[in-house]
């Protein structure tokens, strides 16, 4: 009698963690939408990409997303489509959004069909434009982020967002022959 005790607790034991792993597996699971670079530092006047990289955790065929940033730091300059979706040859839709001030909204793309990708690849390519006579640094967040499934249904995303400071360039150094005249009138 003892021994079919100690067996039905190592079973319920084993049928516990095996629930607990399916559980936990299950809800971390998510498509990830990244904003690289993690970080960047950039001279006033620069012009910068962000992209809007997406890593899959299922078959998906579409993606939609909104980006707030700081107006006053920087400017949109165009808004490319990557590979996400056309990475294996598929025809795609790409709507760039519409730029305002401190805001990029509606940027939506999907394959056109019925097929789906589930390899990390960007999806878009903000290029930016830090103001001139201005420093500081401005979050980029996304926002109103879907991603769909091949069944056209939206999927849990995690976000990364990020950051990108503007800094005054350093004063030019002189450089090649310059230096070495200077040099040689100082001694």
């Amino acid at each position: 009698m003892r021994k079919s005790i100690v067996s039905k607790s190592i079973v319920s034991l084993i049928t516990l963690i095996a629930i607990l792993a399916f559980l936990s597996s299950t809800a971390a699971a998510a498509s990830k939408v990244t904003l690289q670079p993690a970080s960047k530092n950039v001279y006033a006047g620069e012009n910068i990409t962000l992209n809007v990289v997406v890593t899959p955790d299922t078959q998906i065929s579409g993606i939609q997303f909104d980006l707030e940033y700081d107006g006053s730091l920087f400017q949109i300059a165009g808004v490319t489509e990557g590979n996400l979706f056309s990475q294996s040859g598929q025809n795609t839709l790409f709507s760039p959004g519409q730029i305002e001030n401190g805001k990029l909204t509606n940027v939506y793309g999907c394959i056109l069909g019925s097929s789906s990708v589930s390899t990390p690849e960007t999806f878009a390519t903000v290029t930016l434009k830090a103001n001139t006579g201005v420093q500081g640094t401005s979050q980029f967040y996304l926002r109103n982020v879907t991603v769909s499934s091949s069944a056209s249904k939206p999927v849990d995303v995690r976000l990364v967002n990020t950051g990108i400071t503007i800094s005054e360039p350093e004063a030019k150094k002189p450089r090649g022959l310059l230096v070495k005249l200077i040099k040689s009138i100082l001694g």
